[in-house]
């Protein structure tokens, strides 16, 4: 079963209005929300992650979605194989890939 994405989500939330954050600050505007957050491994870890990265993107998820659209591009340009139909969405946090057509 998949990790809840609920810590990740009251990390990147508690700094949608702060240009960057340390984790206590973090962690503080969670506990408002949630009693006792400081005690939970999951949301300090999430907390840690967010200040770490300062709210910029992740560069390894930058990356790979820059190697993606490229990869599209020259499907595109030299008219080889078949590019994505339609709507490609990539979890990074699974490291998975799922196309959808409508």
């Amino acid at each position: 079963m998949p990790l809840s994405l609920l810590p990740i989500y009251l990390s990147l939330n508690a700094t949608s209005h702060a240009d960057c954050s340390s984790s206590s600050d973090i962690i503080a505007k969670i506990s408002k929300d949630i009693p006792q957050a400081d005690s939970r491994p999951n949301i300090v870890k999430a907390a840690e992650e967010v200040a770490r990265a300062k709210a910029g993107e992740l560069h390894n998820i930058a990356a790979l979605t820059g190697g993606m659209v490229a990869q599209e591009v020259i499907k595109i340009i030299t008219k080889q194989y078949i590019p994505v139909d339609n709507t490609c969405i990539f979890d990074g946090i699974t490291s998975r890939a799922q196309v959808l057509r409508t």
